[in-house]
């Protein structure tokens, strides 16, 4: 995949077409693609109370390219959000969803 060839699309969404992308569909995708990597939990601390918070990384996803993430993508609300991820890795992705891709406006 050339990455310099803009087939780029910014934001992008990826909705099935015929209800919610499932999450354990959705990790198995992430687990047998090479070009994503399971992204991990993440520790924070809440700034006001000091406590710590968790970030789930469950069902999110980097997308990896050269051995870097350039992208990601989060199953939110039965719905994948992508961000910096090429329109024929939504593609792809979509295929073997049965779902489609559309731009996302999150301006």
């Amino acid at each position: 995949m050339d990455l310099t060839n803009a087939d780029d699309l910014e934001f992008g969404i990826i909705r099935g077409t015929t209800g919610d992308i499932d999450l354990a569909e959705w990790n198995k995708i992430i687990q047998t693609d090479n070009s994503l990597k399971q992204i991990e939990d993440r520790i924070g601390k809440n700034p006001f109370t000091k406590e710590e918070i968790v970030f789930s990384g469950e069902g999110k996803a980097y997308f990896m390219f050269s051995g870097e993430a350039v992208g990601n993508i989060s199953l939110e609300n039965g719905a994948l959000l992508t961000t910096g991820v090429p329109l024929s890795k939504c593609t792809e992705i979509a295929d073997r969803l049965n779902a489609f891709v559309e731009p996302d406006d999150r301006s």
